[in-house]
């Protein structure tokens, strides 16, 4: 039996865009559930606060994903495309891969896409 962290952690990291704007990559690992919210509640403020934010999220961390994880991640997504924002799903391991694709969460796991050398999402997905 192996056994998952009981807890997750968030490491932010600013780069730089390729037009020289701001970005943020954020390294997501252990559990997003439930218990993973208060730990998610910095990026959440950074992104409401932040106007176009770039924002490149790695999940390769991540032990487990549940339904309201996958709500967290998605209220993540929904809060930067709605202040003109971009954000990019990445690092996806096999298990979580499998557990977004089963729940049909396209928006999760779609490739990035990129518009003049800078990362976009399309508005629906």
């Amino acid at each position: 039996m192996r056994l998952t962290p009981s807890h997750s952690t968030v490491t932010l990291h600013p780069f730089v865009t390729a037009r020289g704007g701001g970005g943020l990559c954020t390294v997501l690992s252990g559990r997003i559930d439930h218990a993973a919210l208060p730990g998610l509640t910095p990026l959440l403020r950074r992104v409401a606060d932040a106007r176009a934010l770039t924002l490149r999220v790695d999940l390769g961390r991540v032990e487990f994903l549940d339904s309201c994880g996958i709500g967290i991640l998605l209220a993540l997504r929904n809060a930067v495309l709605d202040r003109g924002g971009a954000i990019a799903f990445e690092n996806h391991p096999p298990r979580i891969r499998r557990v977004l694709e089963r729940s049909r969460i396209v928006a999760l796991t779609g490739p990035p896409l990129f518009e003049n050398g800078c990362l976009a999402h399309p508005a629906a997905a």
